[in-house]
């Protein structure tokens, strides 16, 4: 079977990695094909590597181009694909509209985050009205946490009858973290999603208490929150973008996410992989890999999060028995065999449908 996945980034992000891990672990018997953006960090080099020449075909980096469309198109025919997988917004409007096209090629869309938190109310609505007009053209619909599909039944972005759940999985590490001082990281972008300034507020509340923060990663809002940090004189380590975040991980007590939305972060399943209590916004994808008080808490207000991280701070029996719940709740739902054994049935129910 010849699958072509399309993407629009090809940088650091829960959608390029859940692509990555598709090139890397999908059965031999199926031929993968990629689109996907030259010049992305830190998957373009990789993918440029491992899909052959003919493999694969490049296209303009979160920008929509008539010409990539009809490039796509040529691409499809010639090769004879016999499913497009796209994933997230941008690939998803290439992908049904080649559908429109008259490609004989089945569509799924993998959508990584449905939300109606946007920076504008024009934004929300194009996003909206997109997503109503592409629905008639894709044969497959795939959400990654139940909160999701929920959402995008009530935006009428999908035929519920032809939805399904998986959720994103990794490899066990087999390790289990592990620090003498308590650390609570967070792994991010620093963009409108991941509402890194949240974070920096309940950094600066807990300014007097014994804890060190740990950010990876960078984005737009990295060097303004560094400069403001260093004036500040707050205890936040800047680490920058890192290939290893399991390393920063494996160091630390607890994880923090502020995000706004998310579709199944791939940060959280990470944390819980190696057993570290969470403490995180209470938002679609978030409440499905937390599970309030029991592997950590879930949040609504800067306050509950600040009280929250003290509760774990000083009490040493609940940090350790919400990370044994951690392990638990990870190994029962989010590891790659799992993940790719749904993908992989889904397409071959694709193709008979």
């Amino acid at each position: 079977m010849k699958i072509l996945l399309i993407t629009v980034r090809s940088d650091f992000g829960g959608g390029p990695r859940h692509v990555d891990q598709l090139v890397k672990e999908l059965p031999s018997n199926y031929e993968v094909f990629l689109a996907y953006p030259q010049d992305g960090i830190p998957y373009a080099p990789s993918w440029d590597s491992l899909i052959p020449n003919e493999n694969r075909i490049y296209i303009p980096y979160r920008k929509f181009s008539i010409r990539t469309l009809f490039s796509l198109y040529k691409f499809i025919k010639k090769n004879k694909i016999d499913i497009i997988h796209s994933h997230g917004n941008g690939a998803g409007i290439y992908s049904r509209l080649l559908k429109l096209l008259g490609t004989k090629a089945k569509v799924v869309h993998t959508f990584h985050g449905i939300t109606t938190n946007y920076s504008s109310k024009l934004k929300f609505y194009l996003n909206k009205l997109t997503g109503i007009i592409l629905r008639p053209f894709t044969d497959k619909f795939i959400l990654v946490s139940n909160g999701e599909l929920n959402l995008a039944r009530q935006m009428h972005f999908v035929n519920i009858k032809k939805a399904s759940v998986i959720y994103n999985g990794i490899d066990s590490p087999n390790k289990k973290a592990k620090s003498d001082n308590f650390k609570v990281i967070t792994l991010s972008r620093f963009d409108f999603q991941k509402n890194m300034d949240l974070a920096y507020q309940i950094a600066r509340s807990l300014k007097d208490e014994n804890i060190e923060f740990i950010w990876v990663g960078n984005g737009d809002d990295w060097e303004r929150l560094k400069k403001q940090s260093e004036a500040e004189h707050l205890n936040i380590r800047f680490t920058g973008f890192s290939d290893h975040p399991l390393d920063y991980l494996s160091n630390s007590t607890v994880y923090l996410s502020t995000s706004r939305f998310e579709g199944l972060p791939y940060a959280l399943i990470e944390a819980a992989s190696i057993g570290l209590p969470i403490v995180a916004t209470n938002v679609v994808g978030n409440n499905e890999v937390v599970e309030n008080n029991k592997n950590g808490f879930l949040f609504n207000t800067l306050e509950e999060a600040n009280g929250f991280l003290k509760q774990l701070l000083h009490n040493k029996d609940m940090a350790s028995q919400m990370s044994e719940e951690s392990i638990k709740f990870f190994n029962q739902n989010f590891t790659t065999e799992k993940m790719v054994s749904s993908l992989c049935n889904l397409y071959q129910n694709t193709i008979l449908y």
